[in-house]
């Protein structure tokens, strides 16, 4: 018989607004615009058997600790796809301000105010897979094996990605 136990978070501070526009094709995208973006997560461990002794399998505190983290660090910020090819960037002479070229459009962003992220769309597909992956790398030494984030940007709207190994 295999024993499996899958923890849920879904807590109302997994949160972050952030303004972002998807990339759809050579010639269209959408326009900058913003969501009040929700994040659960679900963790999948070892054998029951393995944690019984202690009658927990992983620390919620530290989890929700670090989810809010990173969630924070998303917060109020504009997010920018650092990989897409049409993406053109640099720092303003004052060091301030990014000065973005996309396609025929011109941006000029604050520095503390944009995130560059390691992906080609700002969609909740990728950022749902980077916030796993980045997540798994920091809870696989509390013994997690997997981790399935879904990143909400509207009610009803969402991306589930995973990571890892599902018992």
């Amino acid at each position: 018989m295999v024993k499996s136990t899958t923890l849920y978070l879904a807590k109302q501070n997994f949160k972050f607004s952030s303004a972002h526009f998807l990339i759809f094709n050579a010639t269209e995208a959408e326009m900058l615009h913003g969501h009040n973006y929700q994040v659960c997560i679900e963790l999948f461990g070892p054998q029951p058997d393995s944690y019984m002794q202690q009658g927990y399998f992983v620390d919620f505190s530290v989890i929700k600790k670090s989810v809010k983290t990173h969630c924070d660090l998303w917060d109020e910020h504009v997010l920018l796809p650092a990989n897409h090819p049409d993406m053109k960037y640099q720092k303003s002479a004052d060091q301030k301000n990014y000065e973005i070229h996309f396609r025929d459009r011109f941006y000029s962003l604050p520095v503390n105010e944009t995130i560059w992220l390691p992906i080609t769309n700002t969609s909740v597909e990728q950022l749902s897979i980077l916030m796993a992956e980045t997540l798994f790398k920091e809870f696989k030494s509390l013994g997690v094996t997997g981790i399935q984030v879904d990143i909400q940007e509207t009610l009803g709207q969402s991306a589930r990605s995973f990571v890892g190994l599902k018992n």
